[in-house]
């Protein structure tokens, strides 16, 4: 037995009351070992903080649920995907995460589902919208396990941590590009909101009037519009909106839609004359970014996002040392035609 391990051992042995040889049998699973004393012996590990990787395997596998939007949203989909690769890549934290996907337009059916799904898990990560009735079913939940809220903060939840992006940051970014882009003489601009119910979504709003506000007098937001997350009737809304108002040369989009926003501005032939940010990048918004049909994406990494997550759960429940109890804000990146990557990430 190494040294290090042993010393591991002795502290352990000490603090629960047993000899160094019950340790023993109980990590390298030799029997002979009440439950318990093993249940004991797992106990005083835990507490003491001592090199984990020895005690994995003999805990159980905490079951997460993952509530989100459908992944016909890219961003989703990657998020979706990201949880399943994590499910084997950080395997050794005995976490596994399981997926569902909630109507983010219908609070009362999520609510309900929060309450119904949380009865089977050991945690809960979640991205939903900014609703009294969600808010009050994860206080609810939140006495019974953890919760982490992702992407879109719900500071009234319960949680025990938000992870994501600064989103009130990101529409400051937002509002620094458009304010740039316009120039001088600046203009009228559309601002494009997935669900204004979205606590993201509300601040990056915020975030880009704000700046607007302090740096770029010439920049009159001239309508707010809301797509309700669906893509075709961002393209719809916008539509409508650039012939109310013909003056229109910027557009936020704050979510998804962008292609359908794209068809929209092209339909009227202002194509290349309208500046068109966006969040996420896709290999469709790639796309557009090296066509002239996008000027900027202020882009978030969901495998990132949901590593953290996962991690935080882990130190609640004394599994993981990566990352911090209380989440953290995640990094972004701003591309442009010149620096769009090979592939969208």
């Amino acid at each position: 037995m190494a040294m290090s391990n042993k010393a591991t051992l002795i502290r352990i042995a000490d603090a629960a009351g047993v000899s160094i040889s019950t340790v023993d049998r109980v990590i390298n699973s030799r029997g002979g070992v009440s439950p318990d004393t093993e249940a004991k012996v797992l106990e005083w590990a835990t507490k003491l903080n001592l090199d984990r990787r020895l005690f994995r395997s003999h805990l159980k596998t905490l079951r997460v649920a993952v509530l989100m939007q459908s992944p016909q949203n890219p961003f989703f989909q990657a998020l979706r995907d990201a949880f399943s690769d994590l499910n084997l890549t950080m395997a050794d934290l005995k976490i596994t995460s399981f997926v569902h996907y909630i109507d983010v337009t219908d609070f009362m059916g999520t609510s309900r589902k929060i309450e119904e799904v949380a009865a089977g898990y050991d945690g809960l990560i979640v991205t939903c919208p900014n609703d009294p009735r969600i808010s009050g079913a994860l206080r609810r939940v939140s006495q019974e396990i953890p919760i982490v809220t992702l992407v879109t903060d719900l500071p009234d939840s319960g949680r025990i941590a938000y992870v994501g992006s600064n989103n009130r940051q990101t529409g400051r970014v937002a509002g620094e590009l458009m304010g740039r882009f316009l120039g001088s003489e600046g203009g009228d601009i559309l601002l494009v909101l997935g669900l204004q119910r979205m606590a993201g979504h509300e601040e990056r709003e915020m975030g880009f009037r704000s700046v607007l506000r302090e740096r770029f007098p010439s920049c009159r937001i001239v309508a707010a519009l809301e797509s309700g997350e669906d893509r075709e009737r961002a393209g719809r809304v916008v539509l409508d909106a650039l012939g109310e108002h013909p003056g229109v040369c910027g557009i936020y989009n704050v979510s998804a839609g962008n292609s359908a926003i794209v068809r929209a501005i092209g339909s009227l032939g202002l194509t290349h004359k309208i500046v068109l940010i966006t969040h996420e990048l896709t290999e469709a918004r790639r796309q557009m970014l090296l066509d002239g049909a996008l000027d900027a994406v202020i882009d978030q990494n969901p495998r990132l996002e949901a590593q953290r997550a996962l991690e935080v759960l882990g130190r609640n429940f004394q599994r993981s040392e990566s990352g911090t109890a209380a989440g953290e804000y995640t990094p972004f990146q701003i591309f442009i035609r010149e620096n769009c990557p090979v592939v969208a990430y």
